[in-house]
């Protein structure tokens, strides 16, 4: 598993930086840069939208990965032990990245 650090707050999976969830995936099939990466589990906190929808914040999670060119991709699971995925103020998926993105 992948520790996983994530200042996207306004998601509703994130609690304390940290993710709900329980797995996510990173997508940008094609990308070459950071910026070309999301994390396409990504929900939009809104007024009545239910939090925690997993049961509490996880520090290590599965990582799916659809970042192809990355160095961290090993069969579409990332490999990388550390990642973050930034997007403070992000509204939708494609306001974030995946930090940790390294172009093979």
């Amino acid at each position: 598993m992948t520790v996983l650090d994530c200042t996207v707050t306004g998601c509703i999976y994130n609690e304390d930086k940290q993710c709900c969830k329980g797995d996510i995936i990173v997508e940008g099939s094609s990308a070459e840069r950071t910026e070309e990466t999301c994390c396409g589990s990504f929900k939009e906190r809104g007024s009545s939208a239910v939090t925690n929808a997993a049961g509490g914040a996880k520090r290590e999670i599965e990582v799916a990965c659809e970042a192809c060119k990355c160095v961290f991709n090993k069969e579409r699971k990332c490999s990388a032990d550390h990642i973050g995925i930034a997007g403070a103020n992000a509204c939708t998926c494609g306001e974030t990245e995946c930090q940790s993105f390294c172009c093979k």
